[in-house]
């Protein structure tokens, strides 16, 4: 009977540390065309992208690479600015909203034809998603979100109860199909961006904190405990706003996601769980996902919560661990015997909104953002395209929807 790995995500617990690889930490004082601070999804693929366009660019991590949040990512992607449409474009706007959802729509296909062409083994794999009514339920206000996204030109489709039983051997009310949501190693792709950069030029340091910021009129400078790098293009993949970046935490709410990974399910469980094509997901707030791996394993995670005190997190984590695995037994009365080998929680800094931001601020010149991707590698994609774009100069009509001057 496998024993539950609390604490570590499966996708860091199958490399062996001695196999990660390992970068030399930063020493000097330089000026330097473009500097990524952050090793993680974001960071490795606006690397990337800069180095193929043709720009000199060094990449700052302050621990480890991809073994941050990007590392503990539960590696699933979506394909959705918000959880709501309707929502968004009552705040922002039939026109902000349709440019926000639009631009993410596209960011899972473009990040996998991307990974295709770079050669990265990371297991993406792109399916449709499904929002399932709980059986019983009221289909009206799904209904009519439904009808809002139409309007709008995304895609979508409704999916009768005797199509989510067949699908997801689910009982329901109905459900709505989203397209281009999916799963990939986000530690894999991580590393994967990183390679594709270095052999770009990219220059990669770890153990190399940032601890002060200043700026003129012509460019920032980065101090480092081993150094300072004078730049005009500093940007910043974090994950969320630090001590550095204090007037920025308001956009921003701190939370924790947990997730499970269970043992493989035998073939007579599998028969009771329907398809398994779609990744599902529900009308909960927070919402649930659930994922079939290649190998038969049920990936689910939620149970989303204010960050617990350091002192309680250990004995959180072990309390939310049973409660996805309970609340997953009650979908699929099938799994109630199979155990988690994996449990484990995830950083998150949610935009109050619900969009990411993605591009500059006015009060940090030579200062480009990537806040909120919410560890979802599509997002970071997306977030690292838009920062190309500002850097060239040709950004989208949309992309000013992505920025800290958005009004919703």
């Amino acid at each position: 009977m496998p024993q539950t790995r609390y604490g570590i995500s499966p996708w860091l617990d199958a490399v062996p540390v001695k196999k990660r690889p390992e970068f030399p930490a930063f020493r000097g004082v330089i000026t330097h065309p473009v500097v990524v601070v952050g090793g993680g999804m974001a960071g490795a693929m606006a690397a990337q992208a800069c180095a193929a366009a043709g720009m000199k660019v060094i990449l700052l991590e302050a621990a480890r690479v991809g073994q941050g949040g990007s590392g503990r990512a539960t590696g699933l992607l979506s394909s959705e600015a918000s959880g709501s449409y309707r929502d968004l474009e009552a705040r922002a706007g039939k026109r902000a909203a349709r440019a926000l959802f639009s631009l993410t729509e596209k960011a899972p296909g473009e990040l996998a034809a991307i990974v295709k062409r770079l050669g990265i083994k990371a297991g993406l794999e792109l399916r449709d998603a499904m929002r399932v009514l709980p059986d019983g339920g009221s289909d009206k206000v799904l209904q009519k979100e439904l009808a809002s996204r139409k309007e709008a030109g995304l895609a979508a489709a409704w999916l009768s109860p005797a199509m989510v039983q067949r699908q997801a051997g689910l009982a329901s009310a109905g459900g709505m199909k989203v397209p281009a949501w999916g799963f990939v190693d986000p530690y894999q792709l991580t590393l994967g961006f990183l390679s594709a950069a270095a052999k770009k030029g990219v220059k990669i340091y770890e153990r190399s904190r940032i601890t002060r910021i200043t700026f003129t009129r012509k460019n920032a400078t980065a101090f480092l405990d081993g150094g300072a790098i004078t730049t005009e293009n500093l940007i910043i993949c974090i994950g969320e706003p630090t001590s550095l970046f204090k007037p920025l935490k308001r956009h921003l709410k701190h939370e924790e996601r947990y997730a499970v990974l269970t043992e493989p399910l035998p073939a007579a469980v599998r028969a009771e769980l329907g398809q398994q094509a779609a990744l599902v997901t529900d009308t909960e707030s927070p919402a649930h996902q659930l994922f079939f791996t290649a190998d038969h394993r049920a990936l689910f995670t939620g149970a989303d919560q204010k960050r617990p005190a350091d002192r309680l997190r250990d004995q959180t984590l072990v309390q939310r661990t049973g409660q996805l695995m309970y609340e997953l037994s009650r979908l699929y009365p099938a799994i109630s015997g199979a155990r988690p080998t994996h449990g484990w929680d995830v950083p998150l800094a949610h935009p109050v909104d619900d969009v990411l931001y993605a591009g500059a601020h006015r009060n940090f010149p030579h200062q480009l953002f990537a806040f909120g991707t919410s560890h979802d590698p599509a997002r970071a994609f997306l977030a690292s395209r838009i920062i190309l774009r500002a850097l060239q100069g040709t950004p989208e009509t949309e992309d000013v929807h992505f920025s800290f001057a958005r009004n919703l």
